[in-house]
């Protein structure tokens, strides 16, 4: 029902084109009941031109048949013929003083009902009158010395009609011709106007099946800000989706780990006991690690603790796990922390981040990893995780930061660790490098100004 509803609703579009319909054909209809006001009174006042030269006859006419009116009114013509002349004299009541011969003759009848009260609001338009012809009225007022009188003068307007007709048809021609003609050129200007808008909305569909990222540059002007906010929503949308996508193959990294010790503690089983308080700590763990990384992939980098956290608990925690991990190795772990050197966030980053680069030291050492913290003048916090492995080639150093980057493919992992470490550096707003370590490995090196935080996520 209601989509059946919302296809029923106008657009933009029918809304445009519907209003704009209504507003052109008054105007043309107004235009065209203009034009025949113009052609009728046009009509009118040629006709009305020949009024002074038929006032003579018309006096003329009154005096033969004894009709006195007053003298000075009425000027002298030799066009018109005494009797001829359609006519009647009325007095200020409208009663008849006087009705033409000619008016007689051709049946006319109350010609004074038809004075107007105002002379100016005469009908331009021929009148029928009681013999079923039409006639043009023309009002005269005399004031004479007999008082004030009224003359009706009477014109034929049977061509003058049959001619307002043949106008009127060009007018409705005109009419029939120009509205179809604007109307078209309304719609397909409309279409035009519109076509940016259908143009967006194409771009948008193919961003829904897949075909493209981002929108085109638009086409008019008003859409811009509308681009740019689309544009931007998609921004953030593709950010939260890899987000999201980056928290889950982190949590699943960090989780490898996890199980991996605690498959190692069920291999090493001795004392159930003991056993089982291990595997409940790594337990513990994981569940630490879904948690952080759910909080990380809502809350972006910048959900991040600004709070301080001690070193050297965390990287014993990490040393005992990874003992058992890589306990075939019989990796040898050497732990130097200096004191009073604290990680400037929380303990879950910092968990996070000396997970992922033991982790990587463990799998590449020989003998020997060293884990070492300390404070630089500078007060900030330099963290370091070196082994004697075979190092990492300079001109890889900066590849293997991104994701899904590994130095060596004959060892397994996903190239996630080394990303992860250096987006939580940068979150931090610190420094990560990669170097040689006088072990003979690589050494990482993880520069963070304490209390120097980044809003970037």
């Amino acid at each position: 029902m209601q989509f059946r509803q919302l296809c029923q609703r106008p657009t933009i579009f029918r809304r445009v084109i519907g209003t704009s319909m209504i507003v052109l054909t008054l105007a043309v209809l107004t235009l065209a009941g203009a034009e025949r006001y113009l052609n009728e009174n046009d009509l009118y006042g040629r006709t009305a031109r020949t009024i002074p030269a038929q006032l003579a006859y018309i006096g003329e006419e009154l005096r033969e048949d004894g009709v006195n009116i007053g003298s000075g009114a009425l000027a002298n013509d030799e066009r018109f013929k005494p009797g001829a002349n359609l006519f009647a004299v009325c007095s200020a009541d409208r009663g008849s003083i006087f009705i033409s011969k000619g008016a007689k003759r051709e049946g006319l009848s109350g010609l004074c009902d038809l004075l107007p009260d105002d002379p100016d609001l005469a009908p331009t338009h021929p009148l029928v009158l009681s013999n079923n012809k039409p006639y043009y009225v023309y009002p005269l007022s005399f004031d004479t010395d007999k008082g004030h009188v009224d003359i009706l003068i009477l014109r034929d307007g049977a061509d003058a009609a049959a001619e307002l007709k043949t106008l009127d048809r060009r007018v409705a021609m005109k009419v029939a011709i120009t509205l179809p003609i604007i109307m078209l050129l309304l719609i397909s200007a409309a279409l035009w106007g519109m076509k940016p808008l259908k143009h967006l909305g194409e771009q948008l569909h193919e961003i829904i099946r897949g075909r493209r990222t981002r929108l085109d540059p638009p086409k008019a002007n008003e859409l811009h800000e509308i681009t740019l906010a689309l544009n931007e929503l998609l921004t953030q949308s593709e950010r939260r989706k890899e987000t999201y996508q980056n928290a889950m193959k982190d949590l699943a990294h960090s989780l490898k780990t996890r199980l991996a010790a605690a498959q190692a503690i069920l291999d090493d089983a001795k004392d159930p006991s003991t056993t089982r308080e291990e595997l409940y700590e790594q337990l513990g763990q994981m569940d630490l690690l879904v948690q952080y990384q759910l909080r990380k992939a809502t809350m972006g980098r910048q959900g991040l603790s600004q709070a301080s956290a001690e070193i050297e608990p965390v990287v014993r925690q990490l040393t005992t796990m990874l003992d058992k991990v890589y306990r075939d190795k019989g990796v040898h772990c050497d732990i130097q922390i200096a004191s009073g050197c604290a990680f400037p966030g929380s303990r879950e980053d910092l968990m996070e981040l000396m997970g992922n680069l033991m982790d990587n030291a463990y799998r590449f050492a020989l003998n020997t990893v060293r884990v070492s913290a300390s404070r630089t003048d500078a007060g900030h916090c330099l963290l370091q995780v070196e082994d004697d492995g075979p190092g990492i080639d300079p001109t890889e150093r900066q590849r293997v930061l991104r994701r899904g980057e590994r130095a060596d493919e004959r060892h397994p992992g996903q190239g996630i660790g080394l990303a992860v470490c250096q987006e939580l550096a940068v979150a931090y707003g610190g420094e990560l490098t990669i170097d040689q370590s006088p072990l003979q490995g690589a050494r990482i090196n993880l520069l963070l100004p304490f209390g120097g935080y980044s809003t970037k996520e």
